[in-house]
């Protein structure tokens, strides 16, 4: 079982679209399947990065303490992202505490075989930056987003962009994040999210529920993300 499920996962994901069978095989090898548990820490900020790892199923929220006790939520992965990639290349230690939010299974691959099969072979790494561009062009957005969009705008963004990463074929829609994290990740006070939240509830896009958000009409989401009234 545990071994369909690394094959499945390595050689679907992303990170590794161009390796060629042998290179697969090898990752195939030496990767682990961890189950983590919910409110599971995983590792923590400034812990070196040893593994990249590929999430099957849950999610993982990051979170970093600032000074002045705040804490800044940095983003959800959810099954079919994976994590740990920078840190693991540029062998630095992990700038975010990683938290599973639910039951979660990760794939993990060692970062000291990934940097040894790139070393050896430069094409490797071609896919692995590329995965890591299309990341950082989504952050890029998000920070446009900030200085040009409405709270409305950017919160039903942000629920698009997390549910269209999430499991599909399901009847209603539902994004795993509180309003603290929701205010955290957007930069704003959760007083506002909430009150942006019950508007959006009220003209049926969404329903708020504790700890979690149900997407009722993706059409009006779609719209509100636009900055459509």
């Amino acid at each position: 079982m545990n071994d369909t499920l690394v094959r499945l996962a390595i050689s679907q994901s992303e990170l590794f679209s161009n390796w060629p069978d042998d290179a697969i095989a090898r990752l195939i090898a030496q990767a682990q399947v961890l189950t983590v548990e919910p409110d599971t820490c995983v590792h923590r900020s400034g812990d070196p990065a040893e593994y990249v790892s590929l999430l099957v199923a849950g999610s993982m929220v990051l979170l970093r303490e600032m000074s002045g006790g705040r804490s800044f939520t940095g983003g959800l992965h959810m099954a079919g992202e994976f994590h740990g990639l920078g840190p693991v290349v540029a062998q630095t230690p992990h700038i975010f505490t990683a938290t599973c939010k639910e039951r979660t299974v990760l794939v993990r691959i060692p970062g000291t075989l990934i940097r040894e099969m790139i070393a050896g072979n430069g094409r490797l790494a071609f896919s692995l930056f590329a995965a890591l561009e299309r990341r950082h062009l989504r952050a890029q957005i998000r920070h446009a987003s900030a200085a040009v969009d409405s709270t409305q705008a950017r919160i039903a963004g942000l629920l698009k962009s997390i549910d269209a990463r999430s499991v599909p074929g399901r009847a209603v829609a539902e994004v795993n994040l509180s309003q603290d994290e929701i205010a955290m990740m957007l930069g704003t006070r959760r007083q506002v999210v909430n009150r942006v939240l019950r508007e959006m509830a009220e003209q049926g896009a969404v329903q708020v529920r504790y700890g979690r958000i149900s997407i009722t009409d993706g059409a009006k989401l779609d719209q509100m993300a636009q900055g459509d009234d």
